[in-house]
């Protein structure tokens, strides 16, 4: 793919920090691919180690794939397994799993550590502490950037709260200029002594501190400044990972016991329609079992930034488990809600500052709404009908909409919500044939789609 222009020119200017870079542009604009970027033109800084959130280790691999035909490998589980890199050019790894494969890691010699979401290393102790996992994975990272030519340090909000926040990273990206905690605090950090020690958790000189993080290593972008570039709305696919994979698989092979140990009254029915039901219980079994990297992903969101977020899902039980998930004030708007009460609670995501999230069933508030205040639209399940995620969508992309919006799909890997993603993505070609003028070459609907493709994968095995 072509770059957006801003895109480039924060490419370049990796290039000029030697490949040691604290990329910052906000969240959205894309740094996986300008890391990416980088790395394409750069044959001498690979092999490389990602280290980010379970949450998305897939996206890497999915972008790193399509976008620039380059194999690598998700590193899972806590046993190092010496027949996983080999040939890899990239190796993704999660925080929560960094420090078992620690060693393994540093004996493959990684030429270049990228570091994503990299808030996550702001602890302000970095000693080894095995019973404190935030520093323990803070430690484990700056092990494994020791010695590396190349790092970049990833994240819309590496400052989330003060000035100190910032020294670990710093301290990893250039230790000649960072290389004295005291320092730092005393010059950035306001320290203030306590009959319990010292704090600092103020700050002090901040444009001083700026200046010189544009001098030595930050890559800086906020959306309001590149908005020219960019079209009117975006939409992303985003592969997450499962909690349990071994309970889909044992669904996936054989549905009808594994939906007698669940359902034994739903089970005899299912029978005589196994295709059709196990369309729909796949689809819900998918759908819970990546709640953990949905919740992880909209919390994530909101601690890196101020926006607010719409969410669309399907079903009324994952709606409310995501609700219990989500640290911020949020709306609720599914098939109960209507008449006054669904006013209010759109005018409350619309002018209360503090509401941040509104959680939408795609029929009942996928339409007649609008939900300008937000740019960011989450779909967590997916529907029958192209129209209506469209329709969702549009829920923030109205007139008068400002800023571009995006639009992400997060589709459980390795499930049956790939495929039906793929015929959505297809049917809304269809959608285009007839709105549009563009090509029409299919007229089958989603379920008849994926019902011919369990068809084929069973052997006729599968009941119509």
């Amino acid at each position: 793919m072509d770059l957006f222009p801003y895109q480039q020119e924060c490419v370049n200017e990796i290039d000029w920090f030697l490949g040691r870079s604290l990329l910052a542009a906000e969240p959205g604009l894309g740094k996986t691919l300008m890391s990416l970027s980088w790395l394409m033109l750069h044959p001498e800084a690979l092999p490389a180690v990602v280290v980010c959130p379970a949450s998305v280790k897939f996206v890497w691999e999915r972008e790193a794939l399509n976008f620039f035909r380059m194999k690598s490998r998700v590193l899972e589980g806590m046993t190092p397994d010496d027949a996983m890199g080999k040939r890899s050019p990239l190796l993704i790894v999660n925080y929560d799993i960094l420090t078992a494969w620690l060693p393994w890691l540093r004996k493959h010699r990684p030429k270049t550590i990228i570091i994503d979401e990299c808030q996550y290393c702001a602890n302000l102790r970095v000693r080894r502490n095995r019973k404190n996992q935030k520093i323990q994975r803070t430690w484990s990272v700056k092990k494994l950037c020791k010695g590396r030519p190349y790092v970049l340090a990833l994240s819309g909000t590496p400052l989330m709260n003060k000035p100190i926040e910032l020294f670990n990273i710093l301290n990893i990206l250039c230790p000649g200029v960072f290389n004295s905690r005291r320092e730092y605090i005393e010059e950035y950090c306001d320290p203030t002594w306590t009959p319990w020690g010292v704090k600092y958790t103020g700050a002090t000189n901040t444009k001083q501190l700026h200046d010189l993080l544009i001098d030595t290593c930050m890559v800086r972008r906020r959306k309001v400044d590149v908005l020219k570039d960019l079209p009117e709305k975006l939409r992303s696919v985003v592969p997450v990972p499962l909690s349990d994979p071994s309970e889909y698989r044992r669904a996936s092979d054989d549905f009808l016991s594994w939906l007698r140990v669940q359902d034994p009254r739903r089970a005899k029915s299912a029978s005589r329609a196994e295709a059709l039901t196990k369309v729909g219980y796949m689809l819900r079994l998918a759908a819970r079992l990546k709640m953990d990297a949905v919740a992880d992903w909209i919390n994530v969101f909101l601690r890196g930034s101020d926006e607010k977020l719409v969410v669309f899902a399907v079903h009324k039980d994952v709606i409310a488990e995501l609700l219990e998930r989500i640290k911020a004030k949020t709306v609720v708007i599914d098939g109960s809600v209507t008449g006054r009460a669904r006013e209010r609670l759109v005018d409350q995501f619309q002018n209360d500052g503090k509401t941040r999230v509104m959680i939408g069933n795609i029929q009942a508030a996928g339409t007649g709404i609008t939900l300008t205040a937000a740019s960011t639209v989450l779909l967590i399940e997916l529907t029958g009908r192209p129209g209506d995620l469209v329709q969702a969508e549009d829920r923030c992309h109205r007139i008068g909409t400002r800023s571009t919006v995006w639009c992400h799909y997060m589709v459980a890997k390795g499930t049956i919500e790939e495929r039906m993603c793929e015929i959505v993505q297809r049917k809304q070609r269809v959608l285009s044939s007839v709105l549009d003028g563009g090509p029409n070459d299919n007229d089958l609907d989603v379920y008849d789609e994926l019902l011919e493709e369990l068809r084929r994968e069973y052997g006729g095995r599968i009941r119509p």
